[in-house]
Order: structure tokens, then sequence, then C-alpha cells
């Protein structure tokens, strides 16, 4: 009965644990200056850290609406909006931010000395996603970056954005993104577009930690990093934006394809690990299983993002103090979750529950129905009283607050251990001096991402040949918009891409001020606008284009088809397919529908400044050659057309599956059948090479078919056979920088030949390792004073290559190198001594002595069945004494199992003639004996 007791209690204790470890590993060692800071903060500064505020204006004095915030609030954290009129664009941005940033960490420095955090959005190509596009330098966007395959390119952008703004005093990034675009939706739901790095899930987190190691560098850790969108909605149906999208995936599925970026930037040992993630306003179906079974938006399921943090991948860095931040809990998905008839907003049930799903900081974005400022503002105040409420008079949510304030207090000590105005302002002529200083980078990226989706190599040097003739008429039709960064009337409408952007680009370079190329009367441009009038008449106009944001039209329709008539090249700059929001948009596929006679004589060039995988197969067969730059800042522009004029050659791979070409990304990173699978051996040891031997190879570089290594985690195989065919069993190792290695011991003496398959792909070449015993020691002379004793090689297992495989090409990501050891030069093989005639003779001599002597020992007094087992044995052990003395080496079992089929076929005759003899020895005593009785 005690027994059964104690089982039962460690039985408890065992399964308690398995609940409890992660909520103690996850609450972390505590800090003595995080508990110092923390004790004395009031209850009212507690609550305000747990919030990041938008304001509007660039009024932070006191009396304004985000001074009241920060002083009486005690709010911890705003967040910079062009749409709040929190700035202008132009070539003072950086000073004027700065200015506010130093107005508003003064806010706190008069309270409670907490330093604030001041966010923005930064992830590259300009409008939307960038807020802050006047007087720095134009960052591409992340699917740049990752046609470029190179590491070294998204630590240098990552570096340049810390730098430029860490020196205006920001000292919080939303991003980067790390959502996988694995399945490109074309037709706009769901459609990531550029946002993302890649469709990969490995590339997608190397990208992203990459990144996070260079914001790191360039602001000197005065940089928070929040990864986005956490556990990522690469895989969702819609765009979170105005509905919540759902991902039909298991966890299992999330952990292989989603979530693996994240795992990425949130490893401990990582130098690019993130200081953050934004959970996302996503859905899952099956999650925990059950098909039928949807959770709630994971940044408001308590339970869906227990059990992510809870993964084994997060527990450590949650350990470390890492923070979860919510995505704006004001945008239209949240408003129609929380009541799908947009009657009523329930702000403080919206906080609370993201609150306490896991969310650390809550960003109070939009948080109104209407997104009216005055509404926002009451809401906001409200919220954080309702929060005081609630800790004051609930111990549970209190501990909960508690966690998280330490956490938000730990990181903040972190960006600033001693946050006093030296350490917080920030010299606004400096962030001018710092910023725009990035072109020679950024120049760099827009030549390396330029990717030819259509025609193939071949087919592209034919189809343009030259560059356009100075004689040739150019019309240039850009996917142009008219749109606004806020609402307020100083506010104009501006086009990210203008519709002359191209012309003035080509004019710059090639026109009459520089090589006369092109004379200004044989280039003109318009607007997609503008070419689907002509197609189809008028457009209906959304909301967001209606009067006075509807694109210019600067061309009738007659005139737009006289230029299309008379051009000898058509050049479109596209942006992405979204025709709810851009009636416009689709303008290229409906001209390309049309199949005009007229354009049978002409070159058609497209060149997507967005996602490539907008036309189909039948559309892009249509063109003259289709290029992906996706981006459509001023540095790309310059690429596509010196691109045009045949001066810069693509370098770039999509990082992403483009379906009308039939390119496959999945396929494409697998190993490359043509590209053989260089093998190097490492060790062999011990020193004197006598079995078991340990042996240690190296494959790789592995590439892929765009010939850059192969993701982490991918497949090899090494094989490794003794000469005889018997494989040996080496594990199935993977890839880590395109580099895997092998470990793997030799038990017996042989030629082992070694070679690596990884998918298709195989080593060309051979390694070959002979493991040999060593000969009998044999006494040698001293040598004579003044005489140079000769080494001879001794007969030991020597690793050697058969041949050495052909250098290959310096993949982008660089593998870490492995020590190097030289090939040595084999040993002869000396199977041991070799039976040769005389020997034969002489072993047949010994055992017919052995039999003589047999028939000697005998005696012919006593017959007994015993004495003749002893004379058989006898001649037996004698002759079996000969063979072993002059055969063929005295060698070991193992040995000589393995000895050449030659060796085999001498010993097995000198074995028969040791029993054939034997036997007649015993036959010879029997007849003696009858003799001497007759």
């Amino acid at each position: 009965m005690q027994r059964r007791i104690l089982l039962n209690f460690a039985l408890i204790i065992l399964l308690a644990g398995q609940y409890i470890m992660p909520v103690v590993m996850a609450q972390g060692p505590a800090d003595p200056a995080v508990e110092t800071l923390f004790n004395r903060l009031t209850l009212e500064e507690k609550i305000g850290q747990l919030f990041i505020v938008p304001f509007t204006g660039n009024d932070a004095s006191p009396g304004s609406d985000i001074s009241v915030l920060l002083t009486e609030y005690k709010i911890g954290g705003v967040v910079l909006q062009t749409s709040n009129n929190n700035f202008s664009n132009d070539a003072t941005t950086p000073h004027q931010i700065a200015t506010l940033t130093n107005q508003l960490q003064a806010q706190t420095l008069a309270g409670s000395a907490v330093p604030l955090f001041i966010a923005i959005d930064y992830e590259g190509d300009g409008w939307p996603y960038t807020r802050i596009t006047g007087g720095v330098t134009p960052i591409p966007s992340p699917m740049s970056i990752g046609a470029t395959w190179n590491l070294q390119n998204a630590r240098d952008v990552g570096r340049l954005v810390g730098q430029e703004l860490s020196a205006m005093g920001i000292n919080m990034l939303l991003g980067p993104v790390l959502d996988v675009l694995n399945a490109p939706r074309p037709t706009g739901r769901g459609d990531m577009g550029t946002r993302t790095f890649g469709g990969d899930p490995f590339w997608v987190g190397a990208m992203g930690r990459a990144t996070i190691q260079g914001v790191h560098e360039g602001s000197n850790r005065r940089i928070v990093t929040v990864a986005k969108h956490f556990p990522g909605h690469g895989g969702s149906d819609r765009l979170p934006d105005n509905e919540v999208a759902t991902v039909d995936k298991s966890l299992q599925e999330l952990k292989r394809i989603e979530l693996a970026p994240f795992f990425a930037v949130t490893n401990p040992d990582s130098p690019g690990q993130t200081d953050a993630m934004m959970s996302s306003h996503i859905r899952y179906r099956g999650f925990q299983g059950d098909i039928r079974q949807f959770t709630a938006p994971i940044s408001f399921d308590k339970a869906g993002m227990t059990t992510l943090l809870n993964l084994p991948e997060f527990v450590p860095w949650r350990a470390a103090g890492g923070l979860i931040v919510s995505d704006a809990l004001g945008v239209p998905a949240v408003r129609k979750h929380f009541d799908p008839t947009l009657q009523t907003f329930p702000h403080r049930r919206i906080a609370r529950e993201a609150f306490l799903a896991g969310n650390d900081l809550l960003i109070l974005a939009q948080f109104d129905l209407d997104s009216v400022w005055s509404r926002q503002f009451e809401n906001i105040k409200d919220t954080v009283e309702y929060f005081r409420g609630e800790y004051a008079g609930n111990s549970e949510f209190a501990a909960r607050v508690d966690e998280s304030v330490r956490r938000i207090l730990a990181m903040k000590l972190k960006l600033f251990p001693n946050p006093s105005p030296n350490a917080l302002f920030v010299d606004g002529d400096v962030a001018l001096a710092v910023a725009g200083r990035g072109e020679q980078i950024v120049n760099r990226i827009a030549r390396q991402s330029l990717t030819l989706l259509y025609p193939e190599p071949e087919s592209y040097k034919i189809r343009l040949a030259r560059p356009p003739a100075p004689a040739e008429k150019l019309l240039i039709v850009s996917d142009s918009r008219l749109v606004r960064e806020c609402f307020e009337d100083s506010c104009r409408p501006f086009e990210p891409l203008p519709y002359n952007a191209l012309e003035k680009t080509i004019l710059a370079l090639y026109g009459p001020e520089a090589t006369a190329q092109v004379q200004a009367e044989n280039i003109d441009s318009i607007t997609f606008t503008e070419l689907k009038q002509v197609l189809v008449g008028s457009l209906a106009q959304t909301t967001e284009e209606a009067t006075p944001d509807a694109p210019e039209i600067r061309h009738t329709a007659r005139q737009v088809t006289d230029l299309i008539q008379q051009a000898d090249w058509i050049i479109f700059a596209t942006q992405d397919l979204n025709t709810d929001r851009y009636p416009a948009s689709d303008a290229l596929k409906l001209f390309l529908a049309q199949g005009l006679p007229s354009l049978y004589n002409k070159k058609l060039i497209v060149f997507a400044l967005n996602s490539p995988y907008y036309l189909d197969t039948t559309e892009i067969s249509k063109l003259t050659a289709c290029f992906g730059l996706y981006s459509k800042t001023a540095p790309h522009l310059e690429v596509a057309v010196r691109t045009l004029f045949g001066e810069t050659t693509p370098q770039g791979a999509a990082p992403v599956t483009v379906d009308s070409i039939g390119y496959d990304l999945v396929s494409l990173l697998a190993p490359d059948p043509a590209q053989p699978v260089p093998l190097l051996l490492l060790d062999v040891s011990p020193p004197d090479h006598a079995p078991p031997v340990s042996v240690s190879v190296q494959a790789g570089p592995i590439l892929d078919h765009n010939g850059h290594p192969v993701p982490d985690g991918t497949s090899i195989r090494f094989e490794a056979t003794y000469s005889s065919g018997q494989n040996i069993s080496v594990p199935v190792t993977t890839t880590v920088n395109g580099m895997a290695r092998a470990d793997f011991t030799l038990k017996r003496a042989g030629s082992i030949e070694i070679t690596a398959v990884s998918g298709n792909a195989k080593s060309a070449k051979s390694l070959v390792v002979t493991v040999m015993l060593p000969p009998a020691n044999t006494p040698t002379a001293s040598p004579a004073p003044g005489n140079t004793p000769t080494v001879r090689p001794s007969a030991t297992a020597t690793a050697t290559a058969t041949a050495t495989p052909a250098p290959q090409p310096s993949p982008s990501a660089t593998p870490i190198p492995s020590p190097t050891v030289a090939p040595q030069s084999p040993a002869p093989e000396q199977p041991g001594k070799n039976v040769t005639g005389v020997d034969l003779l002489i072993a047949l001599a010994a055992i017919a002595l052995s039999s003589v002597i047999g028939l000697l020992v005998w005696s012919p007094a006593r017959q007994s069945i015993n004495q003749m087992i002893r004379l058989g044995l006898t001649a037996f052990i004698g002759g079996m004494s000969a063979y072993l003395l002059y055969g063929p080496g005295r060698l070991r079992p193992d040995v000589w199992l393995n000895a050449p089929p030659s060796v085999f076929v001498r010993r097995g005759m000198l074995s028969v003639l040791v029993l054939v003899f034997g036997l007649l020895g015993i036959l010879a005593g029997r007849a003696a004996r009858r003799w001497k009785k007759g």
C-alpha cells in the first residue's frame, strides 16, 4: 500500500513538472536592476508600461493629447505614423523626427524616468509600409533582398536601418516581416506581395536573422526588433487588415513552414535573435488536431498562444525576456471579430482579452470603430483606467501585469542602462547627416535582385539583341496610383510611382544631355488608368480613389491609341494586382488579352516592380521579355532602364514560386544533379590507423538549381562500401550552410569507397580509405655513424582521395569553414607473406614428416580407438603447424576474411592438403598395424 502511494505521488510530481517548468523557465531569474526599478513604480506607472499608443500631429508640448497620455496616464510607448501627421516626408524629415522624439522622451524623464518605446513601421519599398521616405536611404522591399539570395545584403540593410532610425531617436522597429509566401495568391486575396523575403521557410528565417543582426549592429543595440506576424500568415486566405484571416493547418504543419522563421530568430545562440514578436489577428482551423475547430484570432486566444510559446523552441527565448507585442487592436479585422454588425467597439474587452492571451505590450492604434482620433483618445484613457481598477481588485490580473511589466522594464534597461538625457536625446543635425548615405548598398541590391522571368537566357539574348535605336519611339505605361499619407488638408495626394519616373530616368541616362541615344520627342508616358479607359471605357472608382484623389487623366483616348500604334517599344511598369482597391491594376492583362495585330512588330517589355507572379502563362508568352525588380524605389528604376539599354545583366532569382513560367521554388531549392557534391576527407584516426579507424568526411557546398547553398536541413546520405561489397551503416545527416559532415568507424581492415547522395545530386568523385594491419616488427640494424637510416612507409591504414573534386562556385551564404586534412599518399598494400611453389613443397614435406612421426609414436602392442584418434590428431596438428608456419601471412581473422580471392584459393588448397595428409597418416598407421599382426 505504501509503495503504491509513493508511486502515485511520484507520478503526480512528474506530470506537474511538465506544466510548471515552462512557467518557471518563462519567468527567468530576477534581475536586481529590474526589481529596483519595478519596486519604485506606482500602480499607475506599472499599468502605463503595457501600452503603445498613437497620437495626432507633431506637438508634444504640455497640454497636448500625447502629453496628457504620457504624464497623467503614464503611457510607456508611442508609435509614429504619417497617417496621423506626426511628420511630413521631405528632405528635413530626419530632423523633424529627432526633435519630436526628444520632446516625447523629455515628458517621461520628468516623471517615472522610464524611457519610452518609440516605434515605427519601416519594411521597405516606400509607401505604404515604410513610414519614413523623406531624407533617408530608399530601402528596398524584403523580396528584393530575398531575390539576391545573399545574407550579407540583408545584414547591410538592417545595419543601415539601425543607423538611420536610432539617429532619429526611434528605438522600436515593428519588423522585419517573417511571413512565408509558400503559396502565392495572384488574385489579391491574402497576397502578401513583396513584404516577405520569399517562399522558403529556411531562407525567410535566415534573411530575417541577418536583418535583425544588422539592426542591432547599426543602432549599437539601441533598437528593439519586433518580428512579425507571429505565428505567420503567409498561408492565410486573406489579409488581416479588413477581416480575420484563417489558416487551415495543424500545429505540425505550422512548425514546418510558418513557425520555422520565428524559430530561427528566437534561437538563443543566434546573433540575430529578435527582441520581440508581434502576434497576428489570424485564426487557425485544425490547430489542436480537430479540423472542425476554429481558434479565436491567435492574438486573443490564451490557449493557442500558450501552446505556441510553450514549444521547446520558444521557451528559452521567453525565459530570456522575449516580448510579445500585439498588432494594432483597432484594425477592421478586430472590429468585425468582436461585433460582426460593426455597431459597437468594446475597447475594454478587446484590450483585456489581448493582454490575457499573452501579449505583453498592446498597440492601441485605430482604437475606435471609425478611427476618429477624439474617440480613440477617450477609449485609450478609459482602457488604462479599467486596467488600473482590475490590478487593484484582481490578484491574478495583477500578477499577470507584474510579469509583463518586468519583461518590459528589462528590455528598456537593456536599451538604456542609464536612462539619462544624454542617453535618450538625439541631435537633429546628426540625424540629417547620417540619413541617406546608403546609396551604394541599395544600388548593389537593386542590381543583384534583377531577375529575368521570361524568356530563357538564350532566347533573351536574341530577342533583345540591341537597345532602342535613337529614331525608335518608346511608350511607357506605368501603374501609377494617387494616394495620401494622411487625411489632413496638409497631406496632398501624391504618386509613390510617378507616371513619368521611368521616362525621366531614361532621359537622364541616355537623353540629349547624356549619351543622346534617346530623343525627348520620341518618348511618352501614360498610366494604367488611361490605358484601361481606352480598353473598357470609364472606370468605377473606389472610395480611396474618389475625387480629388483619382488618377489624373493627361491623354485622351484618341491620343493613347495613337501612341500605342506609333510606338516601337511599349514598356510596362507594374505593381500588384488589386482591382478592389486599384481598378486599373489589371490594365496590362486586359491589353494582352486584346491580341491586337498591330502589336506583333513591337517590343513588349514588362518590369515587375512588385511580385513576379501576376501574369499567367498565356499572357507572359506574348511579351518580348519580363523582368522582376520587386521594388519601385529609384535605384530599382535605374536598374530597369540600364537593363533596357543592355548595361545590366540579370543576376537574381525569384524567391517565390512563379507558376506561369514553371518556376517551382521547392524543386529549384533541391540539390542540383548538375552540380556534383564535393567531398573532403577531414580526419582519419588514430595516428597508427589500426582498426577500429574513425573517419570524418565533409560534403559540400551542396548547391540548388540557382547555384546557391541548399536550405539548412536538406538530407544527405553518405555511403561507405568495402571492396567486397559490404555496406557500412552511416546515419543520414542534414546540411548547415550547404555543408554536411559524417563521422563513422571502420572496424575491419580493407579498402572502403565513400560517396555522398543528396536528392538527385551525387558526388562525382569518391574518396577511398584503405585500412590495413601493420606488418610484424622486424629488427633492423643500427645505422653506421654518419649514415641516415631509410624510413620505410609502414603498412598502416591509409586514407586517400582517389580524385580531387572539381572546384565549385562560391555560394552567397559562405559555408562555415572546416579544418582541411591534406590527403596522404597511399601506402603499398601488404597483405602478408604470399605462397610460392617452393613454399608449397616445403609445406607438403612437413606434413608428410608429421605423418611419419605419428607412425613412430603409435604403439602396435595396443589396439584401441583412442590411439588411432591420437595418431590422426597428431598428424593433423603437425600439418596445420607447418601450414601456419609457411602459409600466407600469420594474419588476424578480420584481415584474413578481407583478403583478396586469390589468397582464399591458396589457403583453401593447403587446408585440403592438410586434411588429406592427416587422413593418410591414420590409414598408414592402421596398415602398419595389420602388417605387424600378419
